[in-house]
């Protein structure tokens, strides 16, 4: 399998974004290395977010081993999308590495921390 993208050298596995929707609510599924590789994915996601009005946000990231600043960028465009929107954003699922990385970055600022999960928005804009 060649594995070689001509815009970035390499493409990532289609199963590290997946998206599904029902009436009022749409998953994303983040697994693996979240990283520059899976932009393009990322960007159809937050299209599909986007589209999917009036709906929350579930961002599952139980199976993130990585993530990368191309995805910490994603989930404050997210989160500005669905908050202007008046529309709930929930990450569940976070390791700890993320749950980390999330907190160095500020992050923890636009998202409530909880058992089990960060949603968010808290507060205002």
């Amino acid at each position: 399998m060649d594995n070689r993208s001509s815009q970035n050298g390499w493409l990532a596995p289609a199963s590290r974004v997946a998206c599904s929707t029902a009436p009022g609510l749409v998953t994303i599924m983040l697994n693996g290395e979240i990283d520059l590789l899976v932009n393009e994915a990322l960007e159809g996601a937050l299209a599909t977010a986007g589209d999917a009005q009036p709906a929350d946000v579930v961002v599952d990231l139980a199976g993130v081993t990585f993530i990368g600043s191309q995805a910490l960028s994603f989930l404050v465009r997210l989160h500005q999308l669905t908050a202007a929107e008046s529309r709930l954003t929930t990450l569940r699922n976070v390791p700890p590495m993320v749950r980390k990385s999330i907190v160095t970055v500020g992050l923890d600022l636009l998202f409530a921390l909880e058992e089990g999960g960060i949603s968010g928005p808290r507060g205002t804009e």
